[in-house]
């Protein structure tokens, strides 16, 4: 498969944005139950079905090592600006805070500056936004342009392997498999809000 930057470009603007730049979310691992996997385990990103890039990891935290520092380890291929493909296999120390109703939140630790970070991006080494000099667009959006990229982006978590349009209303759009009945019920009403105020921000427009 595509490693970094086969498919998204990097580093060819004076200003980067965090969405020009594949994300690793922590939040995300979690949600599938990647961090107590003890095998190793491909993350993929696409756009509009294209692969614009894949990782392999591997996790080892307390709960399967609990002598050792909790890290995740790194297997992927990158190349910059057309160049030859270079593989590169590291791994990233984890860190964790306690919960207020018990358990353990995990957290990634730029391997640059060791900030403590749920997000890190992918140049050729995935470090946190910072130490990539990043920006979010929503920086240079409107109201409309903002909320409607929220809304794609959230829509993309839920149904990652569905290209979807505006009019693809999440009212009418069935439940993934690996989503709870509960969570996924609490993700439509947000998403539902935000159609609502996608449709009135461009009511305002029109007006």
């Amino acid at each position: 498969m595509g490693g970094i930057g086969s498919g998204r470009h990097f580093h060819y603007s004076t200003r980067s944005y965090t969405d020009d730049y594949l994300d690793l979310d922590i939040r995300t691992l979690n949600q599938h139950g990647w961090l107590n996997k003890t095998t190793p385990q491909t993350l993929t990103w696409k756009t509009n079905q294209q692969v614009t890039g894949s990782v392999q990891f591997l996790v080892r935290t307390r709960v399967q090592f609990p002598l050792d520092n909790p890290t995740i380890r790194l297997k992927y291929k990158s190349r910059s600006n057309g160049g030859e493909w270079e593989e590169l296999n590291y791994s990233i120390e984890l860190e964790t805070t306690k919960c207020n109703f018990g358990g353990l939140r995990y957290w990634f630790k730029c391997p640059e500056c060791s900030k403590r970070t749920c997000v890190l991006y992918g140049g050729t080494i995935f470090k946190c936004r910072s130490c990539h000099g990043l920006v979010h667009k929503s920086r240079n959006e409107s109201a409309l342009d903002q909320a409607t990229r929220r809304l794609d982006k959230e829509k993309g978590k839920l149904w990652p392997n569905e290209t979807l349009c505006f009019y693809d209303s999440v009212e009418w759009l069935d439940k993934p498999k690996w989503v709870r009945h509960r969570t996924f019920n609490q993700e439509i009403i947000k998403l539902i809000a935000l159609e609502n105020k996608v449709k009135s921000l461009m009511s305002g427009r029109l007006m």
